[in-house]
């Protein structure tokens, strides 16, 4: 027996901020993929499908699914997250300037 379909009960405004946030993210695909998951949820989409239509699991989808149906919009955008920031350019770029600004003044000084 097929379980029933979640129910979010979106409002106006809600719908028409999922839609903003959408054509406004920029080069957040995860915050478009979270916006999707609930608009079409809300439309009445299954589970699977929605997984299939954005190319993530279940379970991703069912996350972000009962994160908004507690948090509503708030829950959707990204957290503070634990662990080791990302390894950017800019980072890899300071740390190759201070490195070579060391040798510099290692080589510069006489023993």
């Amino acid at each position: 027996m097929p379980r029933k379909r979640l129910k979010l009960n979106l409002g106006s405004f809600e719908k028409k901020e999922l839609a903003r946030m959408i054509l406004q993210s920029g080069d957040d695909l995860m915050l478009v993929r979270r916006c999707k998951i609930i608009l079409l949820t809300e439309k009445g989409i299954s589970l699977q499908e929605i997984a299939n239509q954005l190319g993530l699991s279940k379970t991703t989808v069912n996350t972000w699914r009962q994160i908004f149906k507690t948090q509503r919009l708030a829950g959707l955008k990204i957290r503070k997250r634990l662990g080791r920031p990302p390894n950017t350019k800019k980072n890899r770029l300071t740390r190759r300037l201070s490195a070579r600004e060391e040798r510099l003044v290692l080589n510069s000084v006489d023993f």
